[in-house]
């Protein structure tokens, strides 16, 4: 039996949850959510974000895990996201297995990951 059943949520560490929390649900279609004073989510596809305020043991940023997404068109998330004040911050480009990637920092500072898969050919 397997000890992982399936990625349930992203945390990410911010200074504004409430900032943060309202850029996601702005570019998911929903709405903001909070658990307590000190913690709001957003439902995402297949996946909960949730924002807590960054502090000495979590410092937020871009210096830990990336969480990728997967788009249909890599050009055109890039530009939406930069045109939501995201920044590009690697890529985009091509892996060895023939997708596409980029990474870019969100208004916060925090990484977002976006990966289209190869063309699979008619």
């Amino acid at each position: 039996m397997a000890l992982f059943k399936k990625l349930e949520s992203v945390v990410l560490f911010v200074a504004d949850i409430d900032a943060a929390a309202a850029w996601y649900a702005q570019l998911l279609g929903t709405e903001v959510q909070h658990e307590n004073a000190h913690y709001a989510f957003v439902q995402g596809p297949g996946l909960l974000i949730g924002f807590h305020p960054a502090d000495g043991k979590c410092p937020g940023g871009v210096g830990g895990t990336t969480v990728y997404w997967e788009v249909a068109d890599l050009g055109a998330a890039v530009e939406r996201l930069q045109a939501q004040g995201a920044r590009l911050y690697r890529g985009p480009m091509t892996t060895s297995l023939g997708a596409t990637a980029a990474m870019l920092l969100d208004p916060f500072g925090c990484s977002l990951g976006l990966h289209c898969p190869a063309a699979t050919g008619a």
